[in-house]
């Protein structure tokens, strides 16, 4: 996030009329509009544009305590000590205002809700269909703007675009009017079920509710795909350059000694590179090296340790040694992918920062392949070369191979802008457009999951309100770990929450998380995704308690042993449930192993009145069974 030390600042408009009240956006234009809205000092020309304040996570619409741009004020962080004119009380309270009547996006959606409407979509598929699901929901739920929103629907289809070697992106089908639940096809994908098993075997957030369609995490998809090791699993990345040239068609080492052996004016099958002393990432001199492939091109950077001795590209434009580079490549539907390699050309997850650094990170490590889309937003970067014309005192034959391998400078304009084109053009199939590293969705989605939660954004995770989660938690043995989040003001890391997921689900009654071992191709829906053991989770939607049932008559049959996961549920924590057998009523433990063998029914509590009622094992709450 950008400094907002300078953001207010006396302004140059004129006072509002003393017969109507001012407004928050006066307040704004008043005391920042002569620095920021003329100057764009700090990048914030849209100081008054309430639109993007909210898209740049300045405001939170509806809720000015949420929002960095008023705390920051009522902490006098800002105006800044210099500047002697500062809001009053009454212009305060009307920014607050503003702010607090800012429409949300969508009315609260529950987990039933969306539960709803994920089992009707997959109702009306096909059998051979291979859908997966996808939600934004409890993004919505926390308060995230429409265009908020719209910048994170178009970050999952660019994520989703980037991860496939098909020749067209995916479609990516909203199946709600919110837009805020959508569906892939994993054939649209290229992807086996296996594929998608390896990325939701590390998915820490599963609830399982039954033959109810998962919709897993929209922010967590974009965040851990594009990032090492899922990234290079999902797109299959060989270890080395050398490989990752083959498979495109591309010999590297060739490819330059037939450039530098053809003695001929350059043209557009050769290798074109270009050489600079400065670079937006590279600390040291850089260069950058572009091969045709397949596809479209390979663009390649050589970056180093230093500028001296033979890590001077100027003194060593032929004979450079590298301690490493990017490669950025187009699949075949014009997206780009990418990868990282260390001296000797093998894939790495991470590059040094004494090497490369990416300044939107928060440690600044350029991470494949999180950090090279937020900087490749709109493609290549152009940069022109400076080693062409820096060849003059090299001897003849050198200065000539440099010139062969360094085009002229229309040259490479021209290869900037056609390989651009092809990456803006590929964005429009989805409905996007090319934006600057600092717009960049993908980029801004994986922030926003990365952020700390407050009680709001980790109750929206849960599909509850905060005032629900906050009482939940109070009854629970984790609220001391968690009692940050009931505090004014207070939050939580994400790795934390992360971590107490399934604890909090389970304790708060939500569910019971999940997480399948295995699925194969012919499996039925994703929610039944592993053949040998599956939970169904059955009739939620009546505030009912979870208990052990039956699998009579769905292909599976119940085994001897079974192990009681989760009692009672929604509210009451996880306690016991009362189940009949033929000879005695018995009250079970969770995690207790029972027999099978003479289970009949079991005792259904109402949380909201504390009711049980008898419960024929037809009803099935939550089954554990094998399929025969």
């Amino acid at each position: 996030m950008r400094s907002l030390a300078l953001l207010l600042a006396i302004g140059a408009c004129s006072p509002a009329r003393a017969d109507q009240p001012i407004t928050g956006t006066e307040v704004l234009q008043k005391y920042c509009g002569k620095c920021h809205a003329a100057k764009a000092e700090g990048d914030l020309g849209y100081i008054t544009d309430s639109k993007r304040l909210v898209t740049e996570g300045y405001v939170v619409p509806g809720d000015a305590s949420r929002s960095q741009l008023m705390r920051r004020i009522v902490d006098g962080e800002m105006p800044p000590e210099s500047v002697k004119l500062r809001p009053s009380a009454t212009e305060i309270a009307a920014l607050r205002a503003w702010i607090d009547s800012m429409p949300t996006t969508t009315g609260f959606r529950g987990w039933r809700e969306v539960d709803r409407v994920l089992a009707a979509d997959a109702a009306r598929l096909s059998y051979d269909a291979q859908p997966r699901w996808f939600s934004l929901v409890h993004l919505a739920n926390a308060g995230a703007s429409e265009a908020q929103l719209d910048r994170y629907r178009t970050a999952l289809a660019i994520s989703l675009a980037s991860l496939t070697w098909s020749a067209k992106p995916p479609p990516v089908v909203a199946v709600d009017r919110e837009r805020t639940l959508f569906r892939i096809d994993l054939r649209d994908l290229g992807w086996s079920a296996a594929t998608w098993d390896t990325v939701r075997a590390s998915y820490p957030y599963g609830v399982a509710r039954g033959r109810v369609p998962e919709a897993i995490r929209a922010d967590w998809f974009v965040a851990t795909t594009t990032r090492g090791p899922l990234y290079h699993a999902v797109l299959g990345m060989p270890d080395t350059d050398v490989e990752l040239a083959r498979r495109l068609g591309v010999d590297l080492a060739d490819n330059v000694a037939r450039t530098i052996a053809s003695r001929a004016t350059w043209s557009r099958d050769r290798v074109a590179r270009a050489g600079f002393n400065r670079s937006g990432v590279s600390v040291n001199n850089r260069v950058i090296e572009r091969h045709p492939t397949r596809f479209g091109a390979l663009w390649r950077s050589y970056d180093f340790a230093s500028s001296v001795g033979r890590e001077n590209v100027f003194a060593h434009p032929l004979d450079f040694v590298a301690a490493g580079g990017e490669i950025i490549f187009n699949l075949p539907n014009g997206f780009q992918a990418y990868l990282l390699v260390d001296k000797t050309g093998k894939r790495i997850d991470r590059a040094p920062t004494s090497i490369v650094s990416d300044p939107r990170r928060p440690d600044r490590t350029v991470e494949n392949a999180v950090s090279c889309i937020g900087c490749h937003a709109a493609g290549i970067v152009p940069k022109p070369d400076q080693l062409r014309d820096g060849a003059v005192g090299l001897e003849r034959t050198d200065r000539e191979r440099v010139q062969l391998l360094h085009p002229s400078a229309d040259v490479m304009t021209g290869l900037y802008n056609q390989d651009r084109a092809r990456f803006a053009s590929a964005l429009a199939a989805i409905g996007a457009k090319p934006s600057e590293p600092a717009d960049e969705p993908v980029t801004a989605l994986v922030t926003r999951y990365e952020n700390e939660l407050d009680l709001k954004a980790a109750a929206a995770e849960l599909g509850l309100r905060p005032d629900e989660l906050g009482q939940r938690l109070s009854r629970l043995p984790l609220r001391q770990i968690l009692s940050s989040l009931v505090r004014e003001g207070g939050t939580v890391k994400r790795d934390t929450w992360a971590a107490m997921f399934p604890r909090v689900v389970e304790g708060t009654g939500v569910g019971i998380t999940f997480t399948p071992r295995t699925s194969n191709d012919a499996a039925p829906p994703v929610w039944v995704d592993d053949h040998r053991r599956t939970w169904i989770v059955v009739d939620h939607a009546s505030d009912q308690a979870t208990a052990v049932g039956s699998c009579r008559g769905r292909g599976y049959e119940l085994p001897r042993e079974v192990e009681l996961v989760s009692a009672v549920a929604n509210g009451l924590g996880a306690g016991f449930a009362q189940l009949s057998t033929r000879s005695r009523q018995t009250m079970w433990s969770a995690g207790t192993k029972l027999d099978a063998s003479n289970l009949r029914y079991a005792a259904v509590v109402d949380p909201r009145t504390g009711v049980a009622r008898r419960a024929d094992i037809t009803e099935h709450h939550v089954v554990v069974c094998v399929q025969r």
